[in-house]
């Protein structure tokens, strides 16, 4: 009889049996769902949205990878950060590589084990931290950097925590989305940058820039809230609006205008990066870097009150496209059998230009993941838990109804659902 630890390794090797029973049985393979089979917006093939950086560049291009049915047996380790930090970083580089102006990157900050018991202030300076690691290695291909917090009192507490290191690089500099504060922190501010002045100090601003500094050609975005979603979307239609009035009417160098047949509408196409867009190229867009944002999270809060409508998603969300994602989930199935419960955890992956994956954690507890599958197109958590148990031969023979009682009727997020990807500006988010 097999016994039941507390990691819930024996009930691992349970599961494992039960797979190969149904294995032998001819057991079908996981169906996406009806999400991956619906059609996404009538957009030019490849439409990203989104003109791409003309100038200013010298990476050479990533190349684009085919999808792969077998997914890489190569393990994944997800908490080193020295790793995450490296990979992030590439996927990053591949990214303006491939002349993409708006990514997500998405990992823990912290350690998932002590994500409970630190305070806010532990998420807020590691996010400050994993910017300026990036920022250093962006600025070695000639990037000015500058990290975007809320507003003006989060960059002065940065300032004053991490202005040693900022100190160390020119490229790298501090702005706000905001550009302000609360009242009474401005005016004491603003008193100290008189008297810093008579001194001779200057105004002591050091590296704090505003978000509209012409100089900077990356911006890494932390610890916004949903919120502040609304002043992140105007400083980057802001940026986009005011080179779109610069350039006039002219195409940048690479791309040709054509009209679509059926809706009449012009789009652009650029033969180099076999990119097309319904949008107006932009040359010399900077790029915007999401970081840790837990933009998953926040869409779950669009469309409630006092907060941004979910017009949020669709139109400004929908644009960015995750190129280092790390989603982790713990979950635990009942079974009919000793040890009962078998607890299992996974994680949604995807390193740019690879495909999205999922993972299975080997051993419980020793946090190295074994990619099980991979999809061009991004899994629900729902759609990865089913792909998880199906590798660990834990779906066995289920019936409709019993599918029906464990699953429910909504198996999807309301910007998850298949029946509204025509309001989507982009798709870039679920590629």
């Amino acid at each position: 009889m097999d016994m039941a630890c507390a990691c819930g390794s024996s009930g691992r090797t349970v599961a494992r049996r039960v797979a190969a029973v149904a294995a032998s049985r001819g057991a079908g393979k996981l169906r996406r769902c009806a999400r991956h089979q619906a059609l996404g917006p009538k957009v030019p093939v490849g439409c990203s949205k989104l003109g791409g950086r003309q100038g200013g560049l010298t990476l050479a291009r990533s190349q684009n990878l085919e999808s792969s049915s077998t997914p890489s047996t190569s393990p994944v380790v997800l908490d080193n950060y020295t790793d995450i930090v490296n990979n992030m970083t590439k996927a990053v580089l591949n990214g303006l590589k491939d002349d993409l102006t708006r990514m997500e990157v998405e990992f823990p900050p912290v350690l998932e084990a002590d994500a409970y018991k630190n305070s806010s202030d532990v998420y807020i300076d590691a996010n400050v931290q994993f910017a300026i690691a990036l920022g250093r290695v962006l600025q070695e291909y000639d990037r000015t950097v500058q990290i975007l917090l809320p507003d003006e009192n989060e960059v002065r507490r940065a300032r004053k925590i991490f202005g040693q290191a900022l100190d160390m690089y020119d490229n790298i500099s501090l702005g706000s989305l905001t550009g302000r504060g609360d009242v009474i922190s401005d005016a004491i501010e603003s008193v100290k940058g008189v008297f810093s002045f008579l001194d001779g100090q200057g105004s002591g601003s050091g590296q704090q820039g505003s978000a509209q500094d012409a100089q900077v050609d990356t911006y890494v975005v932390i610890n916004a809230s949903c919120s502040e979603l609304v002043d992140l979307k105007k400083v980057v239609d802001g940026q986009r609006d005011r080179l779109l009035r610069e350039q006039g009417g002219a195409v940048p160098d690479g791309w040709q205008e054509y009209k679509d047949e059926k809706s009449g509408r012009p789009y652009f196409y650029n033969a180099k990066s076999e990119r097309t867009t319904w949008d107006r190229p932009v040359a010399n867009e900077p790029a915007v870097v999401l970081m840790n944002l837990e933009l998953e999270t926040l869409r779950g809060d669009l469309g409630l009150v006092a907060f941004p409508p979910k017009d949020m998603h669709y139109d400004f969300l929908s644009s960015f496209k995750p190129v280092y994602f790390i989603r982790q989930r713990d979950y635990s199935k009942t079974i009919t059998e000793s040890p009962y419960l078998v607890n299992y955890s996974g994680a949604i992956y995807r390193e740019y230009p690879g495909d999205w994956q999922v993972l299975l954690e080997e051993t419980l507890g020793d946090r190295k993941y074994k990619p099980i599958s991979s999809s061009k197109d991004r899994y629900t958590l729902f759609e990865a838990k089913e792909t998880m148990m199906e590798s660990m031969g834990l779906k066995g023979d289920e019936t409709p109804a019993l599918k029906f009682l464990r699953t429910g009727y909504q198996t999807c997020t309301w910007w998850e659902d298949p029946k509204d990807y025509d309001r989507e500006a982009s798709d870039n988010w679920r590629k």
